[in-house]
């Protein structure tokens, strides 16, 4: 059993009651449980393994692999993610049944922001955010190799994102916190917390709800979430969101086996969603549905002209002479040469590329990057081959094994087969895309990002 603070354990006792408190301690006598959500636009299989309640496409796992060394996973087959957070994906089917735009606001490592694009109705489009820059790169890949185009990830602020004047039907608050909910999991997240801690997150948290509601649209749904157990960062902040921000509190359908915990702030009966260690398999989390009232409709284009001071700017579609002939990804697709990069942006996806653009908010990822000019040669992107939109027969494909898998995702020389042209070739692992190679003949380069490549060995 792991040292808990004193102070933590003597205030969450009390706001837990002793029954579930000891239940939250046993669990700490217990290995966390390992689970991971499928992404069915590259998969099909159904596992034998036990499904998370909650979320379509979760699964429980009997033990924990070393998920670095399954190529699958770097195809984005599928998502490693701990059970609770999957409880996102139940709250968007429950509460959006038509095409809507959403924004995660705090989204790295990108979980709930996978987890969204696979809930959401087909048409919908996400910005998903991450105000610090290494953590927005890795956002950037794990969206990248989940293949959905119709994402937008920037590196900013909340408060950028709301003076950009984008306006959203769903905004995703899962904000900083003190990480108790993690004590089981993360050891660190032990050491890191203190009553001074708690204090500074709920005071951040509220700030950051303040920013979200200035984009989230009249009638639009807000989600609030957390990874922590104390009521100030969680009912407290939702009794403070519902009397300032005159929020409507909305209930979630759940099942009394989830074993899902209601309000524990005494006199607050608002539905919330509480998971806790011992009691709700997974780890900590909290979460709330709120709507902004006034029902709306999605912004028009004269609104959005409006709201900017002039008329809406398009991407250009027109590519430089070598890729005028190259169909790309098809007609739903706008085309774009931003610097060296060819973007292929979903029609739907345009109005908030524009305006966050316009607003010169720092995108990392848009839609689907299809490559490079270099010279007069287009070199593919590694986003090209992991996009579910992906047509394989415009590359040779070569289908390698695991040992050959992974000399490609740790970016080494792998050696192709006499009989594969020469040129751009799409390796693949199992029938699923993993990335390119330039094939000379003699020699093949691996295109595989040096960023992304595995640094240890089995």
């Amino acid at each position: 059993m792991r040292k808990l603070p004193e102070d933590f354990v003597s205030y969450t006792k009390k706001v837990m009651g002793e029954s579930r408190f000891a239940r939250f301690i046993d669990s700490f006598d217990d290995e966390p449980p390992v689970s991971i959500r499928l992404n069915r636009h590259k998969v099909n299989v159904q596992p034998s393994t036990q499904p998370v309640s909650w979320c379509y496409e979760g699964h429980y796992l009997d033990h924990r692999p070393q998920f670095t060394f399954d190529p699958l996973l770097h195809a984005g087959c599928y998502y490693v993610q701990e059970a609770s957070s999957m409880f996102i994906d139940h709250v968007l089917r429950q509460h959006v049944d038509k095409p809507v735009a959403m924004l995660d606001l705090c989204a790295a490592p990108g979980g709930k922001s996978t987890a969204a694009l696979a809930a959401l109705p087909e048409g919908s489009v996400l910005v998903s955010n991450e105000p610090v820059k290494t953590r927005a790169n890795v956002l950037a890949e794990n969206l990248s190799k989940w293949g959905n185009p119709n994402v937008i990830v920037t590196n900013a602020y909340p408060a950028d994102i709301a003076r950009s004047g984008a306006l959203f039907d769903v905004v995703l608050c899962d904000v900083p916190c003190s990480g108790e909910g993690m004590f089981r999991k993360d050891e660190a997240a032990i050491g890191e917390w203190s009553v001074a801690n708690v204090e500074k997150c709920w005071r951040l948290q509220r700030e950051i709800v303040a920013e979200a509601w200035k984009v989230l649209k009249p009638g639009g749904i807000l989600v609030y979430s957390t990874c922590t157990f104390n009521l100030h960062e969680n009912e407290e902040n939702v009794s403070w969101i519902i009397e300032e921000l005159e929020a409507l509190p909305l209930g979630v359908d759940i099942q009394e086996d989830w074993n899902i915990t209601s309000s524990l702030l005494q006199g607050f009966d608002v539905p919330v969603c509480r998971f806790i260690p011992g009691i709700t398999r997974g780890e900590g989390l909290f979460m709330a549905v709120m709507r902004k009232g006034e029902a709306y409709s999605c912004f028009t284009k004269g609104e959005r002209a409006k709201r900017k001071g002039g008329k809406e700017k398009k991407v250009s579609d027109t590519f430089a002479a070598p890729w005028k002939g190259w169909k790309g990804l098809g007609e739903s697709f706008q085309y774009a040469e931003l610097g060296e990069k060819v973007l292929a942006i979903p029609r739907q996806l345009i109005p908030y590329y524009n305006i966050l653009r316009e607003a010169r908010t720092h995108i990392v990822k848009a839609g689907v990057a299809l490559g490079t000019v270099k010279g007069r040669d287009l070199v593919p992107d590694i986003e090209l081959a992991l996009s579910y939109c992906l047509d394989k027969d415009l590359f040779p494909t070569y289908d390698a094994d695991l040992d050959t898998s992974l000399a490609y995702l740790r970016r080494e020389v792998i050696d192709l087969p006499s009989d594969i042209p020469k040129g751009y070739v799409l390796i693949t692992y199992e029938g699923h895309p993993l990335g390119f190679v330039k094939n000379l003949g003699n020699r093949a380069n691996n295109l595989y990002p040096q960023e992304w490549r595995i640094r240890t060995r089995q």
